[in-house]
């Protein structure tokens, strides 16, 4: 077994961090689709929340990592936690526009703070390649079930007679959040030993940015942020704004998108024993493509569109989620250990510029009533995403062909 017994309950403490994350940043689906029933705030006005998480991602995954790497990884992780923790059990009573500005601030903070300790915490604490891949993609994976469960979970409360306290809902997220805080707390005192020996603050390398196979690596996970945050943010108005359906169904199609992502990257994480990260790439990448282009081209015929919809979207969701962890984990999965820290700052930082471009421009395209081309938008970046993996694989074939010509 690739995975270490003692490691287990470090793992899925892991995992529940990633779930709390990410039904918090996925909450931006549920919030748009409650307040673009409001007529004072326009698609482009909710858009632009995402510019609010998606900043401070970026600016602490650059400007903090010494810092968090000189505390801790574990008391780190703990505190960005506590955070989510208060600001999931005070959105219910702080109803302003301008609260959602500062709660999104405040999320997205975590969030980074949080990424660069998983991602760190399991680079200390696998031994091989192959583990640290299959860890980093179950705990990816914990992502996507993240989403499902709070889309779920709204759909459910938006469809009750309880719906006017659909805020509420994130109480569950803080209790969530609360318990796992304190299970960091306890794997610090049992992880000491995999902590990082604290080093002196350096500057900030933006030598990585130098380098073609990083630079290329970057652009390529940006776009693959891009394409989710399509489908993430804004599936529930696609199907309510062009499809008529109700806050359920449009809720119940993202849980469900959400659920068959989940599915995709254990099924990926399965599949690493058998086969490379870049084969499972490629397919994923290539059927995910086919999928949008036929689900576009066929459902234009209005009397298909809804049902051709309702069972290709959740494959989409199977095939494209994948993309991320695999790109990751053959990157990172070589990448120096002194280094990986600053790395996935840089992955943060692009990721982030990624899922806020993402959302803007879907954003225009409903507030310009454009939402029947939503389908051949969300095709573009991943036909890009092709296109720079191919560059990315050929440079790395040709730099293994050069090593081996020097030995």
């Amino acid at each position: 077994m690739l995975i270490n017994k003692k490691n287990k309950s470090l793992n899925i403490s892991l995992m529940l961090s990633f779930i709390v994350f990410s039904m918090l940043l996925n909450s931006m689906s549920i919030i748009i689709l409650q307040l673009s029933q409001n007529a004072q705030h326009t698609y482009t006005g909710l858009g632009i929340l995402e510019f609010f998480k998606d900043i401070p991602i970026a600016l602490v995954s650059i400007f903090l990592v010494d810092y968090i790497k000189k505390k801790s990884y574990y008391l780190s992780l703990a505190f960005a936690l506590f955070i989510c923790t208060v600001c999931s059990f005070s959105i219910p009573f702080l109803t302003e526009f301008w609260f959602l500005k500062i709660w999104f601030i405040l999320i997205g903070i975590s969030f980074s703070i949080g990424k660069i300790c998983v991602f760190s915490i399991i680079k200390n604490t696998t031994e091989t390649e192959k583990e640290f891949s299959i860890t980093m993609s179950r705990t990816e994976a914990a992502f996507m079930l993240g989403i499902f469960i709070v889309n779920m979970e709204f759909a459910l409360i938006l469809s009750s007679d309880y719906q006017e306290f659909w805020r509420f809902g994130f109480w569950l997220v803080g209790f969530i959040s609360l318990w796992t805080g304190i299970q960091i707390i306890r794997h610090h005192h049992t992880h000491k030993n995999s902590e990082p020996i604290p080093v002196k603050k350096s500057k900030i390398d933006f030598t990585i940015l130098l380098n073609k196979s990083s630079l290329l690596f970057l652009a390529i996970i940006s776009l693959i942020i891009f394409a989710e945050q399509i489908f993430n943010s804004w599936l529930p108005t696609f199907y309510k704004k062009s499809l008529n359906s109700s806050s359920f169904f449009a809720l119940q199609s993202s849980a469900l998108l959400a659920f068959f992502s989940f599915l995709g990257r254990i099924i990926a994480s399965k599949l690493i024993h058998r086969f490379s990260p870049m084969k499972i790439f490629y397919t994923s990448l290539i059927s995910g493509i086919i999928l949008i282009s036929s689900a576009f081209f066929i459902g234009q015929e209005s009397d298909l569109k809804i049902k051709i919809l309702m069972f290709i979207f959740p494959l989409i969701g199977f095939f494209i989620a994948p993309l991320y962890p695999m790109l990751n984990s053959k990157f990172l999965g070589n990448y120096p250990e002194k280094k990986i820290s600053r790395m996935v700052s840089f992955i943060i930082l692009f990721t982030s510029l990624g899922g806020s471009i993402g959302s803007i421009s879907t954003a225009y395209i409903f507030q310009k009533n454009l939402a029947n081309y939503y389908l051949l938008f969300a095709s573009i970046p991943l036909i890009l995403i092709l296109i720079l993996s191919s560059l990315f694989s050929i440079k790395e074939r040709m730099s293994i062909n050069k090593n081996d010509h020097e030995t």
